[in-house]
C-alpha cells in the first residue's frame, strides 16, 4: 500500500546544546496547541545537530540539560492524539562524537577537521560510525512506537572528505589513490561517484537496521527531493521526498515542487516558521507561509512548518502563542483546499529536462581552473527558465532525462535550459520526438561536452539545432539585434543585452557561441558584439558596467530550424541567465513571442495575468483545476504581501473536450464563458492568495 503523506505537518527543529542550564518543554500547553492547529503529523528530534539525544540513550549521548525523557513523552502524547509521529535524526553532525571519536571526523584536503553549518561532521565512509548511527536509531525504534524516520544532514562536506576511511574506500573501488591535487575532471567524477555510493549505503544501512526492529516505518531524508542532487537514485527507498523552502527563495521552491512532481512521488517542503532561516526566534507572516503552502499543494505536495520552544529562561518550555496562532490560521486555510490538491496529475504542456548526472559532471568540471564557475550552471539556468515560464504563465513540469519517448510525445514542447553532455540515448529520443512533430527549445552550451567533460568540436545536437559551432565569442557580453518581425521588436531601435552576471559581474565568463546556420534553419535574430571588451584594470572601457552595442555579426542569436515534422529553437547565447540578471521585460516579451507567435505554445491554455501570479494546471476525471497563486513579494523583503490584486486574470482554454462551466472550486462562484476562435474564454476577477478554478467537462 502506498504511503499517504499528510498535508498539515509540524516539524520541531529543536537543536539544543548540552551546556544550557536546562532544556524543558511545557507538555500540557504544547499538546493543547498541537491539537488546536489540526496537525496530522509531528516530526520531533531524537538526536540533534549538537549531538545530544532527547531520550535516555544507552548507545549515544543523552542531553544532560534535560530532565526525564522529552522524546518519549512527546511520542506517547502525539500518538494519544491520533497524530502521526516521525522521529528526526541528525546523522553526521555532532560535537559529542568529535570529542569521543575524533577519528570519525570528516577531513579536508589540508588534513584538518571540517565543519559543516558550523558543526563538526563525521564521515559516512567510517564503518564504525555508520554502525553506531544504525544502532542508535535502532534503539529508538525498539523503545518507542514511532511511525517513521526523517533523516537530516546525511551529507559530505561541500569541500569533500579525505579522511583515512575515504582514502581506503576510494582506492578499493577505483584502484588508485585519493590524491585530489593531481586530479582532473575524470578523477573528480570518480570522487563524486564514490560519495554518492557511500551516502546512499549509509542511509540504507540505518533503514535496514531499524526495519529489523519493526516493519512498516515510513522513511524520508532531507535533500532527496532537491534538484541539485548529483544522484538519480538518492530517493530510492523514500516513501516521500523532502527538501527545504526558505523565503525569499520562492522561485527555488517552485522549481523544487515541479522536480518532485515530475518524479511522481509525494513530497513535502520544510519551512522555518521564523523570519529567514532556522533559529531566528521571530515568527514570519501567515501570508508568507500560505504562499509557500500553495506552491507545494498546487503540485500535489505539502508544507512542513517548523516551531521551536524556548529551552530555558523566562519563557522556558513554551512556543510563542504568535507562532501557534499563525500555524493554526495556515492549517485552517490548508484544510479548506487540501482535497482539491491531492491525487491530481499535471496537464502536459511544457517539460524541462533535468539530469542529476549533469550536476555531477559540472561539479567535477568546476574543480578545474577553466570551469571553476560552472558548478551550479544547470540549477541557475533551470531557475532562470522557470522564472520566464512562470511570468509568461506557461504551464510546465520538470522531468528527468530518462523520460521515455512515449512520455515525451505527450508534451507540446520540451526545453533544455542547460545540459553540458547529451548521451546517444537521449539524443536519439529527442530526434524522434522532434521528427514526429514535437517542439524543442534549447540553449547555449547544451551538448557541447563529452561524458568526461571534454569539449567537443561541434555541438552533439547540431543537426537538431540547425547550426554548426564556429567558435566562442571573445566578448563577455553580447547583444541581440536584427529581429524577425514575428518577435515584435520592430521600431524600438534597441539591441537587447545578454549578460550572465552569475559567472562574474564585470567580465562574465559565460560567453555566447558563434555558430553558422544550416540551410534547414532560419535566423530570427543575430548576435551583435559590443564596441570593445571592457578592461577595467587597464582603463579601456566605456562606462563602468559594460560596453554599448557595436557591430552585428553574421552569427545567429536565435535560430528556428525544422527537423522532420517538428521545429527547434536554439539560443546560442546564455539567454536564460541573461534574463534573470534583471528580469528584463524586453527579453521576457521576446521569449513570450517565441512561444506564442513563432511556436504556437500553448495550444491548450493561455493566461493573461500579472507576473506576481503563479499557476499550476492539473487534471482529474472531472476536468481541469487551474491554481492561481498570488506571490507578490514586498519590496526588498522576504515577506509576501497580503493585499488583494484587483487585476482581472484572463484565461483561454482549449482542452479538447466540451467545457460545461468554469467556477471557483472553493466558493462556487461561476465565471462566464464565451467561445471564440476555438478557445473558451473566462475572466477571474483577482486572487488574494490561492484560488482554484474548476474547468468542468461534460
Amino acid at each position: 500500500m502506498a504511503y499517504r503523506l499528510s498535508t498539515r505537518m509540524l516539524f520541531c527543529d529543536w537543536h539544543m546544546p548540552n551546556f544550557l542550564p536546562e532544556v524543558t518543554l511545557d507538555f500540557d500547553e504544547y499538546f493543547e496547541q498541537v491539537e488546536r492547529t489540526g496537525a496530522e503529523t509531528l516530526i520531533f528530534q531524537a538526536k540533534t545537530a549538537h549531538g545530544g539525544s532527547f531520550f535516555p540513550t544507552e548507545v549515544g549521548v543523552t542531553n544532560p540539560s534535560m530532565t526525564g525523557d522529552i522524546f518519549g513523552e512527546v511520542c506517547h502524547r502525539t500518538k494519544a492524539l491520533g497524530v502521526e509521529f516521525i522521529a528526526y535524526y541528525n546523522m553526521v553532525l555532532s560535537w559529542d562524537l568529535q570529542r569521543l571519536h575524533p577519528g570519525w571526523t570528516q577531513i579536508g584536503r589540508d588534513g584538518k577537521p571540517l565543519r559543516m553549518f558550523l558543526y563538526p561532521c563525521q564521515c559516512m565512509s567510517n564503518e564504525q560510525f555508520a554502525a553506531y548511527v544504525a544502532e542508535h536509531m535502532a534503539e529508538v525504534t525498539r523503545k518507542y512506537p514511532i511511525d517513521g524516520w526523517f533523516l537530516d544532514l546525511q551529507y559530505f562536506s561541500p569541500q569533500g572528505c579525505f579522511c583515512e576511511a575515504c582514502r581506503t574506500g576510494f582506492a578499493e573501488q577505483f584502484g588508485y589513490d585519493l590524491a585530489p591535487d593531481e586530479f582532473g575532471i575524470e578523477q573528480w567524477l570518480d570522487v563524486y561517484a564514490y560519495q554518492i555510493r557511500v551516502r546512499e549505503s549509509f542511509i540504507h544501512q540505518a533503514m535496514e537496521r531499524c526495519n529489523e526492529e519493526r516493519e512498516g516505518l515510513s522513511w524520508s531524508w532531507n535533500g532527496c527531493g532537491n534538484p541539485v542532487a548529483m544522484s538519480s537514485t538518492l530517493y530510492d527507498g523514500a516513501d516521500y521526498l523532502s527538501t527545504e523552502a526558505h523565503p525569499p527563495a520562492y522561485l527555488h521552491a517552485d522549481v523544487t515542487t515541479r522536480f518532485c512532481e515530475g518524479l511522481g512521488r509525494p513530497f513535502t517542503l520544510f519551512m522555518p516558521e521564523s523570519q529567514g532561516s532556522w533559529g531566528d526566534w521571530t515568527v514570519t507572516t501567515p501570508e508568507t507561509i500560505k504562499g509557500l503552502s500553495a506552491i507545494a499543494m498546487a503540485h500535489g505536495g505539502a508544507l512542513n512548518i517548523n516551531h521551536v520552544p524556548y529551552p530555558c529562561g523566562d519563557y522556558a518550555g513554551k512556543v510563542p502563542m504568535a507562532v501557534w496562532d499563525t500555524i493554526t490560521e495556515v492549517f485552517d486555510w490548508v484544510s479548506e483546499r487540501e482535497e482539491l490538491c491531492r491525487d491530481r496529475r499535471p496537464v502536459p504542456v511544457v517539460a524541462t529536462l533535468h539530469s542529476a548526472e549533469a550536476n555531477r559532471l559540472l561539479a567535477a568540471m568546476a574543480q578545474t581552473p577553466d570551469y571553476a564557475h560552472m558548478r551550479g550552471e544547470q540549477q541557475s539556468n533551470e531557475e532562470a527558465l522557470a522564472q520566464l515560464l512562470v511570468e509568461t504563465h506557461t504551464p510546465w513540469e520538470m522531468r528527468t532525462v530518462d523520460m521515455p519517448l512515449e512520455e515525451m510525445q505527450r508534451y507540446e514542447m520540451l526545453v533544455i535550459p542547460f545540459l553540458p553532455h547529451v548521451d546517444d540515448d537521449l539524443a536519439g529520443r529527442l530526434r524522434e520526438y522532434v521528427r514526429g512533430g514535437g517542439i524543442l527549445l534549447a540553449a547555449w552550451k547544451t551538448s557541447l561536452f563529452g561524458a568526461q567533460g571534454e569539449r567537443l568540436e561541434n555541438l552533439a545536437l547540431a543537426d537538431l539545432f540547425g547550426v554548426d559551432l564556429v567558435s566562442e565569442s571573445e566578448f563577455s557580453i553580447s547583444y541581440l539585434d536584427g529581429f524577425d518581425p514575428a518577435l515584435g521588436q520592430e521600431g524600438r531601435g534597441m539591441p537587447l543585452l545578454i549578460k550572465d552576471e552569475a559567472s562574474d559581474r564585470m567580465n562574465p565568463k559565460n560567453h555566447a557561441l558563434y555558430c553558422e546556420a544550416r540551410e534547414c534553419s532560419q535566423p530570427l535574430a543575430w548576435l551583435m558584439d559590443p564596441v570593445v571588451e571592457s578592461d577595467f584594470e587597464g582603463g579601456r572601457y566605456v562606462y563602468h558596467d559594460h560596453a554599448p552595442p557595436g557591430s552585428r555579426t553574421e552569427c545567429p542569436g536565435i535560430v528556428l530550424s525544422e527537423f522532420g515534422e517538428g521545429r527547434v529553437i536554439y539560443l546560442p547565447a546564455p539567454f536564460f541567465k541573461g534574463y534573470a540578471r534583471k528580469a528584463d521585460p524586453f527579453l521576457r516579451a521576446l521569449f513570450e513571442a517565441l512561444l506564442h507567435e513563432v511556436l504556437g505554445v500553448s495550444q491548450k491554455v493561455r493566461i493573461e495575468a500579472p507576473v506576481s501570479v503563479k499557476h499550476s494546471l492539473m487534471e482529474d476525471e472531472d476536468g481541469w483545476l487551474l491554481h492561481l497563486i498570488h506571490a507578490q513579494k514586498q519590496t526588498d523583503s522576504m515577506y509576501l504581501d497580503a493585499f488583494h490584486r484587483a487585476d482581472p486574470i484572463v484565461v483561454r482554454v482549449r482542452p479538447g473536450w466540451q467545457i460545461t462551466a468554469a467556477e471557483d472550486a472553493l466558493t462556487g462562484e461561476a465565471f462566464e464563458c464565451s467561445d471564440a476562435d476555438g478557445w473558451t474564454r473566462f475572466v477571474v476577477p483577482g486572487v488574494t492568495d490561492h484560488r482554484v478554478v474548476r474547468v468542468k467537462g461534460a
